[in-house]
């Protein structure tokens, strides 16, 4: 449902991809859904959509992709690229997802990679909780993906997705029928470092119940080393468990930014030792780097990202809150 990409003109046809090869196209939009374009505007070649000469879907050239001659009417900068010398297009504002089409479709493919799965002991706190129908706090604490940049409600365009924690929380609401109170004290920029020297006044002091911990992104991109990562992230868990010993866990990984962004450093490396912490503490882990991992193999990052660098697009927002929620066990 809604998955984005973006098309591209290569010289030869102007295309993207989809995840998988669709047998029923639903529908094609703009990315607000308020637009929906006609049969007559594209074409399907296996898992490509291609845009027809007289398409209205919007589309980048590659000099475009590259940061070169940007459309005025949008905010369009760029950023420098991992290849030296070379920059890719860039915007905190609508500019990228406005030129992303959102495709709905049946296919009868398989997902190749990992899929998240429920901790089974991880949440037995909150839910006896939730199941009682008390008052609970869920407190979000990470970096910029996690303050919700940049779901269409944050850029103040339709369809005003909730960024994940709103959707998330707002899922237990609905199917506990309880009061599910989230206290997001997450700060766009920040490393991991700040999550431990901050989680008193930042988790502890909330009474959370639930506490989620992402980090992880800017820590790559800044080279911190694995070991100097988890040890923040260790340090916050053994402050929580000190402080609220019936709060229930989860952390995530974060996506790998694009690809072809100088962003993209070390956010890899960070996976398998989350993977030991979630076992010698027994709290949820949620595999976010596999997943993107995954989707860069068929899509570029100008598809799912709406900043073309490390923020998530609507379509990977809904993948992050059916992630937590799949943790969850629901």
């Amino acid at each position: 449902r809604n998955e984005t990409l973006v098309l591209i003109d290569d010289g030869n046809n102007i295309s993207g991809n989809l995840i998988y090869k669709p047998t029923k196209i639903i529908s094609i939009k703009d990315y607000t859904l308020t637009k929906e374009y006609g049969k007559d505007e594209y074409e399907v070649q296996g898992n490509k959509i291609i845009r027809t000469t007289n398409s209205t879907m919007p589309y980048f050239t590659l000099e475009q992709l590259n940061g070169k001659n940007l459309d005025p009417n949008y905010a369009l900068s760029t950023y420098q690229a991992k290849e030296p010398g070379t920059e890719i297009v860039f915007t905190e504002g609508v500019g990228i997802v406005m030129h992303q089409i959102a495709v709905t479709y049946e296919h009868n493919d398989e997902w190749t990679g990992k899929k998240p799965v429920p901790h089974p002991t991880a949440f037995n706190n909150v839910k006896t909780k939730l199941n009682n129908k008390e008052e609970v706090n869920v407190v979000v604490n990470g970096d910029s993906i996690f303050t919700g940049a940049n779901a269409s409600s944050k850029l103040g365009i339709a369809p005003f997705l909730e960024d994940f924690p709103t959707l998330f929380t707002n899922y237990l609401k609905e199917k506990y029928e309880t009061e599910v109170n989230l206290i997001n004290t997450s700060v766009g920029g920040m490393l991991s470092d700040f999550g431990k020297d901050n989680v008193m006044a930042n988790v502890n002091a909330h009474n959370p119940d639930l506490v989620i911990i992402g980090y992880g992104m800017n820590d790559g991109s800044f080279g911190v080393a694995p070991g100097k990562y988890i040890e923040n992230i260790e340090f916050m868990i053994r402050s929580i468990r000190a402080n609220n010993p019936n709060a229930d866990i989860m952390i995530v990984s974060t996506i790998l930014p694009n690809p072809l962004s100088i962003q993209n450093k070390n956010q890899k490396d960070y996976l398998k030792p989350m993977e030991e912490l979630s076992e010698q503490y027994n709290v949820a882990l949620v595999d976010m780097t596999s997943i993107s991992e995954t989707l860069y193999k068929t899509k570029r990052g100008v598809d799912i990202l709406a900043n073309n660098i490390n923020h998530p697009s609507d379509f990977l927002v809904r993948i992050y809150a059916a992630a937590l929620i799949t943790v969850f066990g629901d």
